[in-house]
């Protein structure tokens, strides 16, 4: 029983599937996870973000009307599907020039661009090297700038979610609060 709900869960495979992201990616979501209250606080106007594991652009597209049109958002994933729906979902809002999309690979973001703001929001239970995903996240993070990362809990244990927190500070991450999060763990750390 066990092992077929751990099945159904997808609780052991790396990368959600792009289709499954529907289930989550939509509007009922921001009852839960509204950008604006979420990362109000953190992205400003003509930042550099960088949303780690956009998937179909949830977040992205929130920041970047945040960050407006003197900002940008660099959208990273794994799947080209993702970063096609995203590139369709940011022309329809108006808000896909202010959007990069760059396709990382299993275990590089391949990135240098310092940022003001990263986010890893449900994903880093996907990476197969969270510690190489950590040191990556710092080399980026200007002087000042931020990096939320937040799980969900029902599908990353609390020692888990601990666990990849001490691998972001041998990174060289420092906690600096642990904002409540509906349906998650979450702690934002500073270089």
């Amino acid at each position: 029983m066990q092992k077929r709900l751990r099945k159904l869960l997808l609780m052991d495979e790396h990368v959600c599937p792009w289709w499954l992201a529907y289930s989550f990616d939509n509007r009922l979501r921001l009852l839960f996870h509204n950008p604006e209250k979420l990362f109000g606080g953190y992205v400003k106007p003509g930042d550099t973000v960088i949303d780690i594991g956009s998937g179909m652009g949830f977040f992205s597209i929130a920041m970047a009307r945040m960050v407006g049109e003197a900002g940008n958002v660099i959208a990273v994933d794994i799947q080209s599907k993702m970063l096609s729906v995203l590139r369709e979902r940011a022309e329809k809002q108006g808000v896909e020039p202010r959007i990069r999309l760059h396709q990382c690979r299993e275990n590089s973001l391949g990135l240098t661009e310092p940022v003001d703001f990263a986010l890893a929001f449900w994903m880093v239970h996907e990476v197969p090297d969270p510690e190489n995903l950590m040191r990556s996240v710092r080399s980026i993070l200007k002087p000042g700038a931020l990096f939320f990362y937040a799980e969900p809990r029902i599908h990353v244990s609390r020692s888990r979610f601990e666990h990849n927190v001490e691998t972001a500070q041998s990174a060289g991450l420092k906690p600096v609060s642990r904002p409540p999060v509906s349906l998650s763990r979450a702690v934002v750390f500073k270089p």
